[in-house]
């Protein structure tokens, strides 16, 4: 357990994740389908395998504690079920909704059904002729590429929703097919009178039922049976029982048993293979597959994450109080207690455990001698500090001058961003626009269950302070990348052109190397390198995970780059985010750096490095524009760098500095005239980490 401890010391400061929990997945039936080709090769035997040995296992039944979760989640989600009043009228004016989410999103979303040939090949290699319909069909992101990929099909498709028809009649696609294709407004709980009873070879039934109230589940089914041929299939899929995005709604989300409202009041149901069993048997037809897709997700990387991520943010919110203990003679000498040996960090850590946590008894060895010594002065010092009215939690709210929230940045590169809201909405998020003029007074009125889309940063989203989001499917399959609003800067004001080539000079760990990329649609290259082989590898990492394939990773120090070499001669765009002190990272567990602990030392080395590796950035012979960021908030490190490399004349001759985000209002020490040129960010007044921009633009060629 000791082991444990040090290393929370050693991480203090970091946020860490985990995500060990059962996915139920989705459903195909009806059909005789081999199962995905990613489903079904590795499972957990519990005696001989480690949990932790591979990141995910196939077909894992719930443990009988996640069961009792699953109860007190669903039992909760009870408590505060939607009114019935609400009810009625979300079941009975659907197309209201449907229409209104078609209306703000049109055809932004779930455009590639890339698992489609794999369930349904013969839809794709058939040479007869195939009547086949697509029920719910949206704006045509199943019917469009349908029609291109088989000459052979003829496609009936509807929808709900007569907004979502109209735009799929202006689909260019489907003009050069209509022939083809005949689209319509069908309520599935109602007799179809446009398609022919017993006139289809194959009807695509994806994310359709779970959308309808239970009680006409059945009634739809038999509609859909009538209009099949005799050995005509159904594709079917959907949202299975307990699900995680159904564990995961807020509340105010429960209509009944397994069914809910989304965020944007649209219905969802979710089924078992045993229902669906009885109600497509029950319909004339016979089963052939029906499947569920569960799957263990393990983060193997930690198996304490999330109790490091606990201890790391608890010590760090209430390091001032805990410092009002290590500051008492008679609770000082654990700095010199052997297992401590000055570790400042590591005596918080036990002052936290022995004042807020489990006390002396989850200690071990060294630690637990050294707990022992001070554990009675401690309880002293407790009851002193509460008698004089100093509290943890005053101590908290006095050191935090704001609550800055969670952002992420939807990664383009894998998914739209109208794609990810439809996900977030479905798990119970209540996602909105807001004005940059009020950014700061509706984050503080956020509720937990509010998204917000930022109006600064492209394709970010602002997520309530508290908000657990290392556990968000979305963030696992690198399709949410958490990263601070200050830190989406660099990418924006650089604005590469798609097909250039860019140059991330300190590039790990890829947060920002990810968003050049994805601006840049995955076109042109990105020559990525770090100082650090750890960092390289861990930026490699976040390249892959992230889907970047332009990015050449590379290992070493920029300063030492020839900037003649051939590789390097169409380098246009360079970002420069050097080593910093990181006095600007506030995000984390509410901390804020401390003015008087600034080694003023240190910042003057780093100060030098900035310039050399700046300077280096700008001897590129076709370099367009060079931005420079630190998450620094001194100006030695900031607009002293910039000062000092506009004062070299030689530079000063060929790049000025350029004006980025004028929508962005907040600058840079007035001290400088071109302050104004400048960007700065910081808690107070962005709600963001402590951040410093610098964009220079050429002006002429050598």
């Amino acid at each position: 357990m000791d082991k444990f401890y040090h290393e929370t010391a050693e991480i203090v400061g970091a946020v860490l994740q985990k995500r060990t929990t059962v996915k139920a997945g989705v459903y195909n039936s009806y059909i005789r389908r081999a199962r995905p080709s990613d489903f079904g090769k590795r499972f957990l035997n519990e005696e001989e395998d480690d949990v932790f040995q591979h990141n995910a296992w196939d077909d894992v039944d719930f443990p009988p504690e996640q069961e009792e979760i699953v109860k007190e989640t669903i039992e909760r989600q009870k408590a505060s079920a939607v009114s019935d009043d609400i009810v009625q009228d979300l079941v009975s004016k659907p197309e209201n909704r449907w229409n209104n989410f078609y209306s703000t999103h049109e055809c932004k979303f779930f455009m590639d059904r890339k698992w489609l040939d794999k369930e349904a090949p013969e839809l794709f290699v058939s040479t007869e002729k195939l009547f086949v319909y697509d029920v719910g069909c949206g704006v045509g992101n199943t019917t469009i590429p349908l029609l291109e990929a088989n000459k052979n099909l003829f496609i009936y498709c509807s929808d709900y929703s007569e907004t979502a028809i109209d735009l799929l009649k202006k689909n260019p696609m489907y003009l050069n097919e209509q022939e083809r294709c005949k689209p319509s407004v069908w309520d599935i709980t109602q007799p179809n009178v446009v398609v022919p009873e017993g006139s289809l070879d194959f009807i695509l039934c994806i994310y359709v039922l779970s959308a309808i109230p239970p009680e006409n589940h059945q009634k739809a089914i038999c509609n859909l049976a009538r209009l099949l041929k005799p050995g005509g299939k159904i594709l079917l899929k959907d949202y299975g029982r307990h699900d995680l995005t159904q564990l995961r709604f807020k509340n105010g989300r429960f209509i009944k048993d397994n069914f809910y409202c989304r965020g944007d009041h649209t219905l969802v149901y979710y089924f078992t293979e045993q229902e669906l069993d009885e109600m497509f048997t029950g319909a004339g037809l016979v089963m052939e597959e029906n499947f569920v897709d569960k799957r263990l997700i393990v983060n193997r990387k930690k198996k304490n994450k999330r109790k490091l991520m606990r201890l790391c943010c608890e010590t760090l919110k209430h390091r001032k109080f805990l410092d009002q203990f290590l500051d008492d003679s008679d609770i000082s000498q654990i700095l010199k207690a052997d297992g401590i040996d000055g570790n400042r960090d590591l005596a918080r850590v036990v002052i936290y455990e022995l004042v807020f946590g489990r006390g002396i008894k989850f200690f071990n060895g060294k630690l637990k001698q050294a707990a022992r010594l001070v554990n009675q002065a401690v309880i002293d010092k407790k009851t002193e500090l509460e008698g004089s009215g100093l509290t943890a939690d005053s101590m908290a709210a006095e050191a935090v001058s704001t609550s800055i929230p969670r952002y992420a940045r939807v990664n383009t590169l894998l998914i739209s961003f109208d794609d990810a809201l439809e996900v977030l909405r479905a798990e119970g998020w209540n996602i909105s626009n807001v004005e940059a003029e009020n950014f700061k007074e509706k984050v503080e009125t956020m509720t937990e269950y509010d998204v917000f889309i930022d109006p600064h940063v492209e394709n970010l989203l602002v997520f309530p302070q508290n908000a657990i989001l290392f556990e968000e499917p979305l963030v696992m399959d690198g399709k949410l990348i958490l990263q601070d609003k200050a830190s989406c800067l660099p990418a924006i004001v650089l604005n590469p052109e798609p097909g250039s080539l860019v140059f991330d000079a300190c590039a790990a760990p890829g947060n920002k190397t990810s968003h050049v990329a994805a601006i840049m649609k995955n076109e042109g290259k990105i020559l990525a390198c770090d100082l650090s082989k750890e960092r390289s590898e861990i930026l490699k990492q976040m390249m892959k995970k992230a889907g970047v394939t332009i990015a050449k990773v590379g290992q070493g120090d920029f300063l030492d780059t020839d900037v003649n070499d051939p590789e390097f001669r169409e380098v246009k765009y360079i970002i420069v985010d050097p080593p910093c002190s990181g006095s600007g990272i506030v995000k984390r567990a509410d901390f804020m750096s401390d003015e008087k602990t600034i080694d003023r030392k240190r910042v003057e080395k780093l100060h030098n490095l900035q310039v050399m590796l700046l300077r280096q950035a700008l001897s590129f012979p076709n370099v367009k524009k060079v931005v420079y960021s630190t998450c620094s908030i001194h100006a030695e490190e900031n607009e002293h760098v910039v000062a000092e490399i506009l004062a070299d004349e030689k530079i000063g001759n060929l790049f000025k500095l350029s004006n980025p985000m004028s929508n962005w209002e907040h600058r840079g020490d007035e001290e400088f005239e071109w302050s104004n040129k400048v960007l700065r960010a910081n808690p107070e007044n962005d709600l963001t980490n402590g951040f410093f921009v610098a964009l220079f633009k050429r002006i002429k060629k050598y």
